[in-house]
């Protein structure tokens, strides 16, 4: 039994090794790269104007669930909120969501509701887009707190925001775009 929860204690660590937050990334890409091969290979019952509106809404709806979830969650409710404050204390850990977390957040709170409430085709392509947004955050994440220097202006104003919100964490809620700072007013003032 101590084995047992000793191996769901590593599972849910937020604090990783290298390695183990390099995982994170690997199994992401190959979700992605997995989902898309199936798609060409095992052609969907839409038409490829219909693919690729719900991959484009997947991938655009996580800019708005980063945002609901950094501002909402990660500074609100425990755990998350105390895991996230480790992650301002420690910018530059190895801190993310353990793999099985994300992953699994992800499968039963979009993949099989889509897949129940719509058809198993919507909830491929749709949960494909998540997954590539998804993805673009973390490397966008990872690359805001250990690129030296950022390798574009883009990534330069994403640090800039990124780190305006470290120091004043009711600010800057967005990682990957503040669209929704803009919108939703959690900008600098």
């Amino acid at each position: 039994m101590a084995d047992f929860k000793h191996s769901v204690d590593a599972l849910l660590l937020i604090k990783h090794s290298k390695f183990a937050y390099m995982v994170d990334f690997a199994v992401y890409f190959l979700a992605v790269i997995l989902l898309a091969c199936y798609l060409v290979l095992h052609p969907v019952a839409l038409s490829v104007w219909s693919v690729a509106t719900c991959i484009l809404l997947g991938s655009l709806s996580w800019s708005l669930i980063e945002y609901c979830l950094h501002r909402f969650i990660l500074h609100r409710y425990l755990p998350f909120s105390h895991w996230h404050s480790e992650h301002h204390r420690q910018p530059r850990a190895f801190i993310c969501t353990a793999t099985v977390v994300s992953l699994g957040t992800i499968a039963l709170t979009v993949y099989l509701p889509l897949y129940w409430l719509l058809t198993p085709a919507v909830a491929m392509t749709f949960t494909l887009g998540l997954l590539i947004g998804y993805l673009a955050y973390a490397i966008t994440h990872h690359a805001i707190h250990h690129w030296d220097p950022p390798r574009s202006h883009w990534l330069q104003q994403r640090r800039k925001m990124h780190c305006l919100h470290h120091s004043s964490p009711n600010i800057y809620f967005g990682v990957t775009s503040n669209i929704w700072d803009h919108l939703l007013h959690t900008t600098k003032p």
